[in-house]
């Protein structure tokens, strides 16, 4: 009943301020002209669809934290429990990435008759959108009691998250970075939506990782008590 109560209060709250929408329609709007507006191939707009749905998922679930931390006070004090709180969260962005993978790669118009590589696409889509939201999951404290942290640290992991398949300086710690750019590259090289199915579980499993690690770093935080 708690997670309920506060899974629908999430959901009415993403959509709050049209921020999401609005990029979300954007991303649509591309994917329906990109082919005749810039004469780009499915690989690169796939690429950039990938982009988009990661700054799409990074960028609402840090404006759910915003209003979150302005609106929810007197409703978390009543509901009282961290762990409700928690799951709802988890469950918020679940349901958010796979409503947006499956509307953006509908409309990106790179649906075939290859049920593999729809399924994939699709799935990758959401994986990238669940690596955004955990992200911003694990530094919502920007909007609570360490504003500098949670904003350094969103700056770092993006820049980690593209970068980190493409420096070659990095190559040694590549397993410990947010494998967005990998999904890029691989794609680019092999020019196969389908080539990115163990990339997407290792992408599912970075996101539950961050995840994991934010449900016991906020465990103890003030603003839940």
């Amino acid at each position: 009943m708690k997670v309920k109560i506060l899974l629908k209060n999430y959901l009415q709250m993403f959509f709050q301020n049209y921020l999401y929408l609005t990029i979300l329609f954007t991303i649509i709007v591309f994917g329906l002209t990109a082919d005749p507006l810039l004469q780009i191939g499915s690989i690169k707009k796939y690429n950039l669809l990938v982009l988009g749905m990661f700054f799409l998922s990074l960028f609402s679930t840090m404006n759910l934290y915003y209003n979150d931390s302005r609106q929810n006070k007197y409703l978390k004090q009543k509901v009282n429990s961290y762990w409700a709180d928690a799951l709802s969260q988890f469950l918020m962005a679940l349901i958010v990435n796979v409503f947006s993978g499956i509307l953006v790669f509908v409309f990106s118009l790179i649906l075939s008759q290859n049920l593999l590589l729809d399924v994939v696409g699709i799935i990758t889509l959401i994986s990238v959108g669940m690596l955004g939201s955990a992200i911003a999951t694990l530094f919502k404290t920007q909007w609570y009691n360490h504003p500098s942290l949670g904003q350094v640290g969103i700056l770092v992991f993006i820049y980690l998250a593209l970068s980190g398949s493409v420096i070659s300086m990095l190559d040694y710690v590549e397993w410990l970075l947010p494998p967005l750019s990998k999904i890029i590259v691989t794609l680019q090289k092999n020019g196969s939506i389908q080539q990115l199915l163990p990339i997407t579980g290792q992408v599912i499993l970075y996101a539950l990782v961050l995840y994991g690690i934010s449900v016991f770093c906020y465990k103890n935080s003030k603003k839940f008590k």
